[in-house]
């Protein structure tokens, strides 16, 4: 039945039938490969204090980026990052008054979404007016997300 209703086609009507189930599954596989592709390119978002004003000491800290936000806080002598969505890698950086910075390379604390490591920030910023410059780049997924701010210990 279906040979009898073909055969009444044109030959450029049967061809179209053919082809187009080929054509459908490499669109599909090209579609794949570009997304991929997409997915792998570096993308940069920038992090801004969501108070205008950071307290790392006072827990008073808080980057905003869209609906991403990173808490940064000093707990029993370690610079604390917690974030909220699951971060690949954070990295925070203290600038002195040459622009010089130091890095330090954040660890996972108990899950992806707390980071911490040791820091001489306690001593710096510790004295009430003290400006310290702190830069942020954390990692989501492949994009990175950069913050400079000052950490500004209130009296």
């Amino acid at each position: 039945m279906i040979f009898t209703y073909l055969n009444k086609l044109s030959r450029h009507t049967k061809i179209a039938i053919f082809v187009a189930p080929i054509l459908v599954i490499l669109g599909f596989a090209a579609s794949d490969l570009w997304i991929e592709n997409k997915a792998s390119e570096a993308r940069f978002f920038e992090m801004t204090p969501e108070s205008g004003v950071c307290d790392i000491l006072a827990s008073k800290c808080v980057l905003v980026s869209g609906e991403f936000k990173i808490s940064i806080y000093q707990e029993n002598g370690l610079t604390t990052i917690n974030s909220t969505f699951p971060l690949d890698t954070a990295n925070l950086f203290l600038v002195d008054e040459n622009n010089i910075s130091s890095v330090f390379r954040m660890g996972m604390k108990d899950s992806p979404y707390y980071w911490y490591q040791t820091t001489p920030l306690e001593v710096l910023a510790k004295p009430p007016g003290s400006r310290q410059k702190v830069r942020l780049i954390a990692t989501v997924k492949g994009g990175q997300y950069i913050s400079e701010f000052y950490s500004v210990t209130g009296s």
